[in-house]
């Protein structure tokens, strides 16, 4: 007996791009991003009660604007400021930190960060829409819709913009997808409206659609 068409599409489309999505945040631009700003977050919350050293200012590349705008220390001044016991420590740190943001800027990580981020939020969405779709007699029309106005123009631009590092799909994901429709399909499967050997679904009067 062939498979439900609306188990197809969880299992050919919907749920491998959701589950892709979740992999974003995996990503090293992603993680440099939310690095980098928890990081420059910190050095100005303790800035603002009067804990400032060279080192957290170099980490939190300045802050500030016009007037109450400080400078980056320099690497040699930083240096200084340290016992002489964490001195290579703390120049690994910084030779780390500095490859770390020469490679997150000249390969656009902010702007892949920030697309993610947004390509993350739009498929959670998605993904909770999912359950009032796959309530219905016939899912195809909302499913499709999802797909088509949601979910793939999302991840083309994402992918455009080399931040949906995949195509389309994360590999290693087949497992996990196979237990959601599982799972899905349980859920809501009793309530589609059923099929015939050729894949047409079978209105209540007993005609095709």
């Amino acid at each position: 007996m062939p498979n439900h068409p609306v188990r197809r599409t969880l299992e050919r489309d919907v749920l491998p791009y959701l589950f892709s999505a979740r992999r974003l945040r995996r990503q090293w631009f992603f993680r440099l991003h939310s690095l980098f700003g928890y990081t420059t977050d910190l050095v100005v919350a303790l800035a603002a009660i009067g804990v400032t050293t060279p080192l957290l200012g170099l980490l939190g590349g300045g802050n500030g604007s016009g007037k109450e705008a400080t400078q980056t220390p320099h690497f040699s001044a930083v240096l200084a400021s340290v016992p002489n016991w964490l001195f290579i420590p703390t120049a690994a740190l910084i030779i780390t930190w500095i490859v770390l943001r020469v490679a997150f800027n000249r390969e656009d990580g902010q702007k892949r960060a920030v697309l993610a981020k947004s390509c993350t939020q739009v498929l959670r969405q998605a993904e909770a829409n999912l359950a009032t779709a796959l309530g219905k007699s016939d899912p195809m029309p909302a499913l499709n819709e999802l797909l088509e106005k949601n979910i793939r123009p999302t991840v083309d631009r994402n992918i455009q913009e080399n931040s949906w590092p995949w195509t389309p799909f994360a590999p290693g994901i087949d497992d996990e997808v196979t237990k959601e429709v599982v799972r899905l399909c349980a859920s809501y499967e009793t309530d589609w409206a059923p099929v015939n050997p050729l894949g047409l679904r079978q209105s209540p009067l007993g005609g095709h659609q």
